[in-house]
């Protein structure tokens, strides 16, 4: 499965991850770019997450949310399709923007 997706990692700062993801997200490649992105946020506090390079279904059939478990903060850049699916883990927070997303990775926890 991991062959249909790339994880890259960014930036690391302590407890702090930022990666990029490229690929197609699907309904049966949505769980493992979960639990890869679990595995790889282990420990992590606050995330930063780009899905800007993501492949949609182009069916329209929107898979779960791949975002990990366990970071405190999720910041996404994503495609704005995806924006419906934030909205039900408040650990999620939306960026329009690289600058914004880089700002809320630096600031100190609240």
């Amino acid at each position: 499965m991991s062959a249909l997706f790339r994880i890259r990692v960014l930036a690391t700062s302590g407890t702090r991850l930022w990666c990029a993801v490229a690929g197609r997200l699907t309904i049966r490649t949505s769980g493992a770019l979960h639990d890869e992105l679990t595995d790889r946020c282990a420990g992590a506090s606050v995330v930063v997450l780009d899905l800007r390079e993501i492949q949609l279904p182009v069916d329209g059939a929107l898979p779960a949310p791949p975002w990990p478990d366990g970071p405190h903060a999720v910041h996404l850049l994503a495609p704005a399709s995806l924006r419906g699916s934030t909205a039900l883990d408040a650990r999620v927070h939306w960026h329009a923007d690289t600058d914004t997303a880089w700002s809320a990775w630096c600031a100190p926890p609240l």
